[in-house]
């Protein structure tokens, strides 16, 4: 079994920028002094009533969640460890970690990455159940498996921003212009300006994933915009000498 040892110091140093040296542009450093953090026995305690600072926040966040597992108390510390592991992780956009146990530590960890995700509003379906049904809930699980198929880590923060420009690219796709252009042909005129201007550089994984989850949607409406147009146009009847533009024409039963 593995062992979590939680050790939180008393004085935390929040650190100047990373890449400041000693360039009067960067912050002072700040020295934060937590004082009745900790109870005679050696392990923390808040009152929970009145809540500053990230150590008793995260304190309280945690005791509120633990108290839902049918753990022992003196499992807390080590879920407490865990939480505090995946809150950080989250907080910086990092990769969701997979565990296969159930330990305290696990479970504390998920726990407090999702804390994160709840807090920032990042919308989460169960694709496999008919609960919450809409429109909204569907092309949510149409952009969600376009990311897994991606290959992308499992982060639901960048998923978020996937699936946000997926929706983003599609409604793009449904406007006038755009939609004509995918009607008539397929391919932007020259000089058009582009769906959606990507910087060349400085992006990171999330603002990425947003711009490839534009793209991905933006495409996925047009595929759709032709094939409803060209299944109406195969079911009206047709002049034999009328040309239809490229990209409308119904596709002979002979090459389906």
């Amino acid at each position: 079994m593995r062992t979590h040892f939680l050790m939180i110091p008393i004085l935390v140093v929040l650190a100047v920028l990373p890449g400041c040296g000693k360039s009067l542009d960067c912050p002072e450093v700040t020295t934060v002094i937590y004082e009745d953090v900790f109870s005679p026995d050696g392990t923390e305690s808040y009152s929970c009533q009145d809540v500053s600072g990230i150590l008793e926040l995260t304190w309280c966040e945690a005791q509120a969640r633990f108290i839902l597992h049918s753990l022992e108390s003196g499992d807390f510390p080590a879920y407490l460890h865990g939480f505090r592991e995946g809150y950080a992780q989250a907080s910086q956009a990092g990769g969701y970690q997979v565990f296969e146990s159930q330990a305290s530590h696990d479970l504390g960890y998920s726990d407090g990455y999702y804390a994160v995700v709840d807090a920032m509003g990042v919308p989460e379906f169960n694709c496999g159940s008919s609960e919450q049904s809409s429109e909204y809930k569907d092309r949510w699980c149409e952009a969600a498996e376009a990311y897994r198929a991606s290959g992308s880590p499992p982060n639901p923060l960048v998923r978020g921003r996937f699936i946000d420009g997926y929706m983003t690219g599609g409604r793009v796709a449904l406007t006038v212009p755009t939609s004509m252009e995918a009607f008539f042909g397929g391919e932007s005129p020259e000089g058009s300006q582009p769906a959606i201007a990507q910087p060349k550089s400085g992006l990171n994984s999330a603002e990425l994933a947003f711009y490839n989850g534009f793209d991905v949607g933006f495409k996925a409406m047009i595929d759709s915009i032709r094939e409803s147009i060209n299944q109406v146009m195969e079911q009206m009847q047709i002049p034999d000498n009328m040309d239809l533009p490229e990209g409308l024409m119904p596709v002979p039963l002979d090459e389906q």
